[in-house]
């Protein structure tokens, strides 16, 4: 009755999403801004409870800001410390707000893979991440502010329901960056929840090795949708300016990341090279190694152990699953590496769905 109680108040408290930041600030990281019941489609099959959220978290200037998500509990009846927790960070759909997964219902291969989470008796945490979803613009590849956004919807999950304080980052592709990086800061952003550890799935890292790679320098090769998207977020985040990169091709496509997701802008930058978006691609190469070093996944910080998973057919080379795990070793972690013979970026998830849900119990049952 309490919590049916607490319940109508957060449904009753659906004001304006655009919470000042004093206001935000005030309330504190993982406070609830406002919720909405999930239904239909974007419920999870085989989940109970479940609601899209607005809550507090910090931005990439480390401001306070608000973003969006999901929080699926599941059936039955909770354990006497509450449902343990799985924060999944989804693959990059778009920044546009009509990309966010809360609306969208994410991908059928990260919903598998929730589901099993669901059915196996976790609830299940998706942020959208900063700026998609939300009003502003979202920071791209940003780790710190990623990692924050997983973390503060596990805080703000266990404001709405009957959720124990340990967690699990669990994150695919960019989401798998994002987890990387929630494992590293999870123990000093949010000491008061319980960390188990990490567990990545193809995910984005060695940066320096993709964005300076000669399929992005060549002038004749195919231009890949990630440029674009990377032309709109760096000037929100650095002083990059777009004008000086870009051709008149390169800005229309600037602009038009602003409002399609993954699947349309893959189709726009069909037929088109590097030269066609880019003034000068090794030139920009070079630049936008520079700017992504910051992101390379943390190899500091992390007091649990960290699973990276990789499909050996994947696009994005598994290798870099194989050096990241190396570097991880090399600092101390107890980090270990994973190749899914066979499974490609899009085949892997429910490949290794009821794996994952067995390495996760593993995780829970470490003190």
């Amino acid at each position: 009755m309490r919590l049916a109680r607490a319940l109508l108040a957060l449904l009753a408290f659906t004001a304006v999403v655009a919470v000042s930041p004093a206001r935000a600030s005030a309330l504190g990281q993982g406070a609830l801004v406002r919720v909405e019941a999930l239904t239909g489609n974007l419920k999870l099959a085989g989940s109970g409870p479940s609601w899209r959220v607005w809550y507090v978290s910090s931005a990439w200037n480390r401001q306070p800001t608000v973003i969006s998500g999901t929080i699926s509990l599941p059936r039955g009846r909770p354990p006497a410390s509450g449902w343990p927790v799985i924060s999944f960070g989804h693959g990059f759909g778009g920044v546009a707000d009509s990309c966010a997964v809360s609306r969208t219902g994410g991908a059928l291969w990260e919903r598998t893979l929730q589901e099993a989470l669901i059915g196996a008796g976790y609830a299940v945490a998706v942020t959208d991440f900063q700026g998609i979803g939300t009003p502003g613009e979202s920071p791209g590849v940003d780790g710190p502010s990623a990692a924050y956004a997983m973390i503060d919807i596990v805080r703000a999950a266990r404001r709405l329901g009957p959720v124990s304080r340990s967690w699990l980052p669990v994150g695919y592709s960019l989401g798998g960056h994002a987890a990387l990086w929630s494992g590293a800061l999870a123990a000093s952003y949010a000491p008061e929840l319980a960390a188990k550890g990490t567990i990545a799935l193809a995910p984005f890292t060695q940066w320096q090795l993709q964005v300076g790679s000669p399929l992005v320098r060549d002038p004749a090769g195919a231009a890949s949708f990630v440029v674009p998207y990377s032309g709109r977020a760096l000037p929100i985040t650095h002083d990059f300016r777009p004008a000086r990169w870009f051709t008149r091709k390169g800005l229309e496509l600037i602009g038009l990341a602003g409002r399609l997701c993954v699947d349309e802008m893959v189709a726009a930058v069909a037929g088109l090279t590097n030269a066609d978006i880019l003034k000068d691609p090794v030139a920009a190469g070079d630049e936008f190694v520079r700017l992504f070093a910051e992101e390379e996944a943390p190899l500091t910080g992390y007091t649990r152990p960290v699973q990276l998973i990789h499909g050996t057919a994947d696009t994005l080379p598994a290798v870099f699953s194989e050096i990241t795990t190396g570097q991880l070793a090399g600092a101390g972690v107890d980090a270990t590496y994973t190749p899914v013979d066979g499974a490609d970026h899009f085949t892997l998830l429910p490949a290794v769905a009821a794996d994952v849900v067995t390495r996760a119990d593993a995780f829970f049952a470490t003190p």
